[in-house]
């Protein structure tokens, strides 16, 4: 009886493992292995595979060298001892944790902190790349995969994703965040949230306590509603949407005199009630500006000074001047924007990449040789713009038959620094991949 028993279990055994199902292993990565800090904070992102049904867990294990955690810097959230405690929510394909230098401390440029991915919940794996280093001072990257993070449960473009190439990072904004941006160089110059489907246009009076709903009819109608987009006159609404700071719907800030603006946008655009009106003037070697909505003359004036660290200031209607809407380094940024709609009209756009033209970025749109194949031989022959939509929306189409990525186009970014990087996008939601969260590669083509 044993003899016959046995060889029964093994069947029975093998029946049951052809039945089960195999699921592919589930990495866990940093995204990259090094990062620069040279600003406020750095953020650190880790990515599955592919989303998890289950809540994970993770540990950080770090070591500062010539920095002392709680002395030197700070995580966001905190960590304990020499470790982070990290959770992928159920459903969710990664986490990043945030690295901040505490304030007022003077760093040498030559401390380092070594990251450790040390253990994560079953079935998830440690993958090939556990370890990162972050160094507090620029790095010049040889180049990474990176998904940028616009959509969230809200929509698939709460985000304006600011990339620095270089130090490997990305800056979350969001793109609700203001309404007016001031230019921080030797210029008085004002542009309207591009990605808030921002319009305006200049009344006739100077004096902001003057205007009321009754200069709505002396100025043209600044919400461009669906049925107006092929209207010409709808043009002059918006900024210039190459970036051009000659052609902004706000005249340059005078020394003297300055006319008031009615301000429209998204979710205040209609009905004329909604909207605000603006007066900009110089203070000093910054803005004061004035404000409130159209009917009410409780108007709110905030100084604006000029912050050398980032190309413009920002303010919001609602809190007043705002900070941290941009990095004080980037290359290129993800978003929603106003745009060419073909026919020369405004239109808002999804998936708008913007060049940091303002910065001293330039970029160049290459169809002629493989992004594989491009070297820094190449860069020679290759011919730069400096405007905001040297990018823009031409690397996509999103209807018809050829909807996804234009596969024949890759982007050559110059970034402030002198270095040359060559950038294309992997997906973006359309053909592949989830919209909003588009995932690019660059690699660098010849240090600056």
């Amino acid at each position: 009886m044993k003899k016959l028993i046995l060889p029964l279990l093994v069947i029975g055994l093998s029946s049951c493992s052809d039945d089960k199902i195999e699921r592919p292993d589930n990495f866990l990565n940093f995204k990259t292995n090094q990062v620069g800090l040279s600003g406020e904070s750095s953020v650190v992102d880790l990515q599955l595979t592919q989303a998890h049904d289950e809540e994970i867990q993770i540990q950080i294990n770090f070591l500062g060298n010539g920095v002392e955690y709680g002395k030197h810097f700070t995580t966001e959230p905190s960590g304990t001892g020499n470790a982070l405690h990290l959770t992928i929510p159920k459903g969710n394909a990664g986490t990043s944790f945030k690295i901040i230098p505490i304030a007022g401390v003077l760093f040498k440029g030559t401390e380092t902190i070594d990251f450790t991915l040390s253990t994560v919940s079953s079935p998830i794996i440690v993958g090939s790349t556990k370890n990162l280093k972050l160094t507090f001072s620029s790095i010049i990257s040889e180049g990474s995969q990176m998904t940028l993070e616009s959509k969230t449960s809200e929509s698939n473009y709460t985000n304006n994703v600011y990339v620095d190439f270089s130090a490997n990072t990305t800056h979350l904004s969001g793109r609700k965040d203001w309404n007016l941006g001031f230019t921080n160089d030797q210029n008085f110059r004002v542009i309207l949230n591009h990605s808030l489907q921002t319009t305006a246009a200049a009344t006739t009076q100077t004096d902001i306590t003057k205007v009321s709903l009754a200069d709505t009819a002396t100025t043209p109608d600044i919400y461009i509603s669906t049925a107006r987009i092929t209207d010409p006159n709808t043009t002059s609404l918006v900024d210039s949407w190459d970036g051009d700071l000659n052609k902004t719907v706000f005249a340059e800030v005078s020394a003297t005199e300055n006319k008031v603006y009615l301000v429209a946008f998204e979710g205040k655009n209609s009905p004329k009630t909604s909207w605000y009106k603006v007066k900009v003037e110089r203070s000093g070697n910054g803005y004061k500006v004035q404000y409130a909505p159209i009917g009410d003359n409780n108007i709110k004036t905030v100084e604006i000074p000029k912050n050398q660290n980032t190309t413009l200031s920002y303010l919001s209607f609602d809190k007043g001047q705002v900070n941290n809407v941009e990095p004080t380094t980037w290359d290129i940024q993800y978003g929603y924007s106003t745009y060419d709609s073909g026919m020369k009209t405004p239109y808002w756009f999804q998936d708008f990449i913007l060049l940091n033209y303002l910065g001293g970025a330039e970029a160049a749109e290459i169809s002629n040789i493989s992004y594989e194949n491009y070297t820094e031989t190449h860069i020679a022959s290759t011919t730069f713009l400096k405007t905001r939509d040297a990018i823009g929306s031409k690397w996509r189409i999103t209807t018809g038959a050829n909807a996804g990525i234009v596969k024949d186009k890759f982007y050559i970014i110059k970034d402030p620094d002198g270095n040359y990087y060559k950038l294309r996008i992997l997906s973006f939601g359309v053909g592949s991949g989830e919209r909003g969260k588009p995932v690019i590669e660059y690699k660098l083509v010849k240090k600056g």
